[in-house]
């Protein structure tokens, strides 16, 4: 992560790390025991996975500094303003072990829940979750296991959505026999049910008892052979062992090496979002996935799945923050609602070309076409689409050679507030792993100088007042560039740009002045701390947590792994799952009592 450079009083930290000396500490809150190959795993909002055998009290771990920055001990101090790039290999991480963080125990995101049911239930669409919990956000990310809850209402939701899930298969006579494998009726059935199903549901084989528990409480309380499989698929998908990705591994303290079932269902989450098939558990089982080539041969026949390109088009739209876009609170005259999944719909089309067809990743920021809609064509002032969808943008149009960078879905008015500072912030987020804020009291300190000024007015003092410039000299000078495009994302000429007294420009590059989005795209493209940054976001998309101190040479090593392929995304993602420290886990030190 990179710190602020010269941001100096007139800034709180980046997001990315908190104040010097402040560790970040987690909820952690004490929750029920659920029974998970011979241990039990705490299920808490917010809690740590626990060790084996005991409720999931802990806590986050005191926050870090940046990657490449200093880690402080228990107090957290803050990164310096270096953060690998990833072009360079430190030396401290030849060599060294296999280290990662400690491990959080993961409810499954409502992605991985929808996914995973429609594997288990062998569904041709995705199943409607009305009922189940949203999840909570985090640097615009879902996957972040830290702050996910579960409350009674949660429960309830997933309780009801199981007893719809069971009555749609058992009144579909073909996916009931495909899914169950028998007739309700027949002898044993209930028990091959809990034991093959229950595998799947659990990622892992369940233990006798477990079995016997289920299928007697089924058979107790079920009228009839239907709803004793229906109690029993109520019973599997409301079980910690299924809402959670328990993982044990070879002890319950300290750094431990997961089990082949846990390394499979890691896998299978990491790169298609969902539970592992019952082939994945086969090839885990017979030992397929104990050896680094094993391990590659499955992930590369994973990335080869068009299940992968599904799943990480919910990541894209997470970093990028275009999953939810609003209305113009003004709208143009030609403004329609159906501009927005247009706009959405453009910018999964130019990823998925430069994420998934043999391109670097990063030359989507500079790529010279789009792929609109007509509609959204004739809106931005575009030729209409070829065949193929494309749109060449016209050498002059502002658009050009500005690649991701002027997706309506993208620059796009998301919220109230100056569009300047709120462009400016969100590319520094977004691809710098950088984002600003304000003293939490500096408001109120110049608030009246500010009453009586217009607009250009107030962005050209503060970037001349000291408390202010420290902030605005970081963002302002890009988000200056983008001044001319409005609300919608569309660019409008007739905007007036004269009276700002700042010079657009990107303050990391070597020579940071630029005349166009398309110089600002190429200059961007060439920092170091961009592919870096992807792949911090990737780690956090995948993990579920940041890279902390423990998982700096890791990182370096994915951020490596991309760097040598030319920037392929689907190598950056193999790199992530082999890395050494993908097959372990770190329990929460237990803290002594007093």
């Amino acid at each position: 992560m990179l710190a602020l450079v010269g941001a100096l009083s007139a800034c709180t930290a980046s997001i990315d790390q908190p104040p010097s000396g402040s560790g970040a500490t987690g909820s952690g809150a004490t929750g029920s025991g659920a029974t998970g190959t011979g241990a039990t795993a705490g299920v808490g909002t917010g809690g740590v996975a626990a060790q084996g055998g005991s409720g999931g009290s802990g806590g986050a771990t005191a926050a870090t500094g940046g990657v490449g920055g200093t880690t402080g001990g228990s107090g957290g101090t803050a990164g310096s303003a270096t953060g690998g790039t990833g072009a360079v290999p430190d030396p401290a991480c030849v060599g060294a072990a296999a280290d990662t963080d400690v491990s959080y125990l993961r409810r499954l995101t409502a992605l991985e829940y929808q996914r995973t049911v429609q594997s288990l239930f062998q569904l041709t669409a995705p199943p409607d979750i009305e009922g189940i919990p949203a999840d909570n956000e985090h640097h615009g990310f879902k996957t972040f296991a830290e702050i996910q809850t579960m409350g009674t209402a949660d429960l309830r939701g997933y309780l009801e959505k199981a007893g719809e899930l069971a009555d749609a298969l058992l009144a579909d006579a073909t996916r009931s026999t495909a899914v169950l494998g028998c007739a309700p009726s027949a002898a044993g059935c209930l028990t091959s049910f809990v034991t093959g199903f229950g595998r799947l549901a659990y990622r892992r084989p369940l233990e006798q008892t477990e079995i016997d528990a289920i299928t007697a409480d089924a058979t107790t309380h079920g009228t009839d052979a239907e709803d004793q499989i229906r109690f029993a698929i109520e019973v599997l998908l409301t079980s910690p062992s299924f809402l959670y990705r328990v993982e044990v591994g070879s002890s319950p303290e300290g750094l431990s090496t997961l089990t082949s079932a846990e390394v499979a269902s890691r896998l299978s989450f990491a790169l298609l979002g969902r539970a592992p098939s019952a082939a994945l558990l086969d090839q885990a089982a017979a030992g397929a996935l104990d050896t680094p080539d094993g391990l590659a041969t499955a992930a590369q026949a994973m990335l080869a799945d068009p299940e992968a390109q599904t799943f990480f088009a919910a990541f894209f739209r997470q970093w990028l923050r275009f999953d939810t876009l609003r209305a113009p609170v003004v709208p143009p005259a030609d403004w329609t609602e159906a501009l927005m999944p247009a706009m959405q719909a453009e910018t999964d089309a130019v990823i998925g070309d430069y994420a998934w067809g043999g391109q670097s990743l990063l030359d989507a920021l500079t790529t010279t076409y789009t792929r609109p809609s007509a509609t959204l064509a004739t809106y931005y002032g575009l030729p209409a689409p070829a065949a193929d969808g494309r749109v060449e943008i016209p050498a002059g149009h502002a658009r050009a050679g500005s690649g991701l960078l002027t997706h309506g879905s993208l620059i796009s008015a998301k919220s109230d507030g100056d569009l300047i500072a709120i462009r400016g912030n969100w590319l520094r987020r977004t691809f710098l792993c950088d984002e600003v804020e304000p003293l939490p009291n500096l408001a109120e300190e110049i608030g009246d100088d500010l009453v009586g000024l217009d607009r250009v007015e107030i962005v050209n003092l503060r970037n001349t007042r000291p408390q202010c410039t420290g902030c605005h000299a970081t963002i302002d000078p890009i988000g200056i560039g983008f001044v001319q495009f409005d609300a919608t994302g569309r660019f409008d000429a007739t905007i007036d740009t004269t009276g700002y007294t700042i010079t657009a420009g990107l303050p990391d590059a070597a020579v940071p002045a630029f005349a166009t989005i398309g110089e600002l795209s190429a200059k961007l493209k060439e920092l170091p701390a961009v592919p870096h940054c992807v792949a911090e976001r990737a780690f956090l998309y995948v993990n579920g947590r940041e890279p902390a101190a423990a998982d700096a040479c890791t990182l370096e090593g994915i951020a490596q792994a991309f760097a040598t392929s030319g920037n392929s995304f689907p190598a950056l993602l193999a790199g992530i799952v082999q890395a050494p420290a993908f097959r372990l886990r770190r329990a929460l030190p237990e803290v002594p009592a007093p």
